[in-house]
């Protein structure tokens, strides 16, 4: 195998776009995977063995030993699949800095990086996009949810929805050097285009696995627990505020979902959303799953 080119899959996230729900699939039905010729490396394999997914490749000075790696992650199957939404950064990467609007700032720096470690085999990469209002109210809410607490005006402070582009990084990924494909999915269809997803990750020929639409995807804050982490932030509380307020507060009829964005604003960005990925699949730039 070390011989051989490994077709390799990065599945890069991106966060809070079912990315979890996709992995826990994932990692149920690995074994059928390797039957079908794909390895598969997870979130969960990555951090408890390696640390990082760069521990996990190896150093490309040290060439041998990186191929040496590679194979051994692949374990002797054509195609190897690694998902790890933080390749691209961090949550940290969302909020600060100059650049609010462009998201994951550092995707294609990191990515560059990646595709020189694993040539000279062929790297795709995988990943899910999703309307920018909706996409931040869920990041902020996670940042309650993980007791990272600010206010809603702190974390929105300069963010103009409308003007955030995932072209901004889509179309340079597919530029890089190494890089053979890239393929997007809308989260919105997510359930929709599963099985296109698993095509997409695997290769053919692929087992095929149940989305399990019952199993839940991460539930957000209503507006009410959303208040009560800032009543209690106030009052000197600290930890995971959004994790109990959201015990106390689920979304239901009582207590409304958290939606601070403008109505107006929404459906702009919503409309500025189709037409950024529109594009990107007429351009036949990226491969857009529908």
């Amino acid at each position: 195998m070390q011989n051989k080119h490994i077709k390799i899959t990065i599945h890069a996230g991106a966060h809070k776009t079912a990315t979890t729900h996709l992995q826990n699939r994932l990692l149920e039905n690995e074994n059928l995977f390797a039957k079908n010729g794909c390895a598969y490396l997870g979130p969960e394999k990555i951090r408890e063995e390696f640390g990082t997914l760069w521990k996990a490749l190896g150093r490309p000075e040290k060439n041998q030993q990186q191929k040496r790696k590679l194979a051994a992650l692949a374990a002797g199957q054509p195609r190897l699949l690694i998902s790890e939404e933080n390749i691209i950064g961090g949550f940290k990467d969302l909020m600060n800095g100059p650049n609010r609007e462009m998201i994951y700032p550092k995707a294609i720096e990191r990515l560059t990086r990646l595709a020189q470690l694993v040539a000279p085999n062929p790297l795709h990469i995988a990943m899910a996009v999703r309307e920018p209002c909706s996409y931040y109210v869920s990041v902020y809410n996670q940042l309650l949810m993980s007791g990272r607490f600010q206010t809603w005006e702190r974390f929105s402070k300069g963010l103009d929805p409308t003007a955030v582009k995932w072209s901004d990084i889509l179309r340079p990924m597919a530029k890089i050097p190494g890089v053979a494909q890239v393929s997007i999915w809308r989260y919105e269809d997510y359930h929709r285009v599963f099985p296109q997803v698993l095509d997409a990750l695997l290769g053919q020929p692929r087992p095929e696995i149940p989305s399990l639409l019952q199993k839940s995807m991460h539930i957000g804050l209503s507006e009410q627990a959303v208040n009560a982490c800032c009543t209690w932030h106030a009052a000197g509380y600290g930890g995971r505020l959004g994790a109990v307020a959201r015990e106390d507060f689920p979304i239901s009829d009582a207590y409304p979902k958290f939606a601070p964005w403008p109505e107006e604003l929404v459906r702009e960005s919503q409309a500025a959303y189709g037409q950024d990925i529109d594009a990107l699949g007429r351009a036949h730039e990226i491969t857009v799953l529908e």
